[in-house]
């Protein structure tokens, strides 16, 4: 989805089919990143769900067509390649590919592979976040915000899936989603997590919240300061009363009088 590195090259046709082709990438993404979202409130495991796993496959087939289209646009073709290798790689329907060769994983492979779709809805979501950034009318702050929420989102859904069945106060997604909160704000929760994924994922939420929360004060902190110093330079800088129309202003200089006689 890097239609900037060539799109001075398109048709105006070629163009509008890749840009159409976008938009069908992302409203699929949404729905995916939906369905995850419902399944994991609901306490079902969308990985064990029929009709989850054929919806992220025929999802994954038009990635692959998205990228197969960009790739044949593009001047340079190893260059786009090694540019979206990643994007390939998620794009990939992993799950499906196992479930239908009947494959047997080893317990890390299988542990690894249940992350795969929110891998690939947290990639969409930072290429959303992309095209907002690259938005001249978007204020930073907005970024940032979106950052936050998203970094809260996959950070509960994580959580909840890990620690569901193992943690007594982890009850629902509703208590994954306050402890990922209290984290990135670096307050602490009551919840204390046992996985060890969830405790690599305590210190990145944490982590997280000391780098950004530090940004939105500067933000805002410059952004007030550039208020003021606008207010107290146009308050300067404003002309003073004009002489009226019609009148002569006094010269620094009077006219010589002349001499008596």
């Amino acid at each position: 989805m890097q239609a900037t590195l060539y799109d001075h090259t398109l048709t105006p046709l070629k163009r509008g089919f890749v840009t159409v082709l976008h938009l069908m990438v992302l409203a699929a993404s949404v729905i995916m990143i939906a369905w995850i979202t419902r399944e994991t409130i609901d306490n079902v495991s969308f990985l064990s769900a029929p009709g989850y796993m054929r919806f992220q496959f025929w999802v994954c087939l038009l990635f692959l067509f998205d990228i197969a289209v960009e790739w044949l646009f593009a001047p340079r073709k190893w260059r786009y390649l090694v540019a979206n290798i990643f994007f390939i790689l998620i794009s990939i329907p992993w799950l499906n590919i196992v479930e239908a060769l009947h494959l047997h994983m080893s317990p890390p492979v299988a542990y690894l592979m249940r992350f795969v779709p929110m891998i690939r809805a947290g990639y969409v979501l930072a290429l959303i976040s992309g095209a907002l950034s690259a938005n001249k009318a978007l204020s930073m702050m907005a970024v940032y915000i979106i950052w936050v929420i998203t970094s809260v989102y996959f950070g509960s859904l994580v959580f909840f899936v890990e620690e569901h069945y193992i943690n007594p106060l982890v009850g629902s997604w509703w208590d994954a989603l306050w402890w990922a909160s209290l984290n990135i704000t670096t307050v602490g929760c009551e919840i204390s997590p046992m996985t060890a994924t969830g405790k690599v994922l305590a210190i990145i939420l944490s982590g997280e919240g000391l780098i950004l929360f530090p940004v939105f004060t500067v933000y805002v902190t410059n952004a007030v300061i550039g208020s003021q110093k606008g207010e107290t330079t146009g308050s300067t800088d404003s002309p003073g009363e004009s002489p009226a129309a019609g009148t002569i202003a006094p010269s620094s200089s009077s006219a010589p009088s002349q001499p008596k006689v």
